[in-house]
């Protein structure tokens, strides 16, 4: 029995969430694992009602859960997931990228994924700011970008060998050291090429030639930045999915915001289904456990088939489907290859 604690969020989170609740549910019964889902509310709505993004209680409800899945928050990002990378030192951002069949978009078989340190750099919030100034720390250690260029190279391992490093050194000699470390990491990994770019280079080759691209390797802002221009590469953020990992934790989340003006009916719950699908695989990989494994497996299978075929899409897709609608999709997918064993 895994115990999952739960952030709904805000806008269209509590719905998306809901939604990949009940297909997660039904995978472990398929597969044969058990889930407890524990609430641990969070976000705007939270704040609003007990005075707190956060609430201690839900702080404790993570800590002691095996693994997070949350929804999107709306303003209070920072006091939530920004907080809960450095209180749990969730230091690896990853952040996949593809592109499916279905879905409009200038590009194709595009397949790349940044991973981003995620707890220093100017996000590490070591700041002050008066009348007539502001004034931001850049924090870059060895051991966070020792930590996170193994991580980077360990995934290139399992894909197609190959790092590029994002800095800015040429600027910032922060940058610059942190392209040093992460070259002398690199040496320990023979059978993966490794090169660099300017982060500004970085961007205009992502809209020139995205499909160059295999494990982008990035500071926290960076890593930020390139994952929205890489959403709108393989056609909208609604399909963008991340994990965020430490050493014994990890959660999970849609990279898209609350988005507080849509329908949650006719939201795209594609991004919380690959999160939840990441969720998956790393309980599977860390517990040693093949029946989560398998269920991840065929849950991706199911989105992608669902996404390439097209016919059962949400409207920012150009589709006219409900969320609810696209999930039992998804469902159908995989208890028909389940079927079919």
């Amino acid at each position: 029995m895994y115990r999952i604690s739960v952030i709904e969020g805000d806008g269209i989170g509590p719905h998306i969430v809901g939604l990949a609740l009940g297909l997660l549910r039904r995978l472990g019964d398929l597969y044969g694992f058990g889930l407890e889902f524990i609430d641990a509310p969070a976000g705007d709505a939270v704040k609003a009602r007990v005075g707190e993004a956060l609430p201690k209680d839900s702080l404790r409800a993570i800590s002691g859960s095996d693994a997070c899945l949350k929804g999107p928050v709306g303003e209070t990002a920072r006091d939530v997931i920004v907080y809960l990378r450095q209180r749990l030192d969730l230091y690896a951002n990853i952040r996949p990228f593809k592109t499916y069949r279905g879905i409009r978009s200038h590009w194709s078989d595009v397949d790349f994924v940044i991973v981003r340190e995620n707890t220093e750099d100017v996000y590490k919030s070591v700041e002050d700011v008066g009348g007539d100034h502001g004034v931001a720390m850049l924090i870059i250690t060895r051991r966070a970008t020792e930590r996170i260029a193994r991580t980077a190279f360990e995934m290139a391992l399992s894909r197609r060998r190959k790092v590029t490093v994002i800095h800015k050194g040429n600027v910032v000699r922060s940058y610059q050291f942190f392209r040093d470390i992460c070259y002398e990491v690199a040496s320990s990994y023979k059978d993966v090429a490794v090169d660099e770019m300017y982060v500004d280079n970085a961007a205009y080759q992502m809209i020139l030639n995205p499909q160059q691209f295999d494990v982008l390797l990035t500071p926290n802002m960076f890593g930020d930045i390139l994952s929205d221009e890489a959403a709108g590469i393989v056609g909208t953020i609604g399909v963008a999915g991340s994990a965020n990992i430490g050493d014994s934790f990890g959660l999970f989340e849609p990279v898209h915001g609350s988005a507080p003006t849509l329908n949650p009916a006719y939201a795209n719950p594609t991004a919380q289904l690959l999160a939840s699908k990441m969720m998956l695989e790393w309980l599977g990989r860390t517990r040693d456990d093949v029946n989560v494994l398998r269920a991840a497996a065929a849950l991706e299978k199911a989105l992608e088939e669902v996404l390439d075929t097209g016919k059962v899409l949400t409207p920012d897709l150009g589709g006219s489907s409900t969320a609810s609608t696209f999930v039992n999709a998804v469902i159908g997918k995989i208890a028909e290859a389940y079927g079919k064993g």
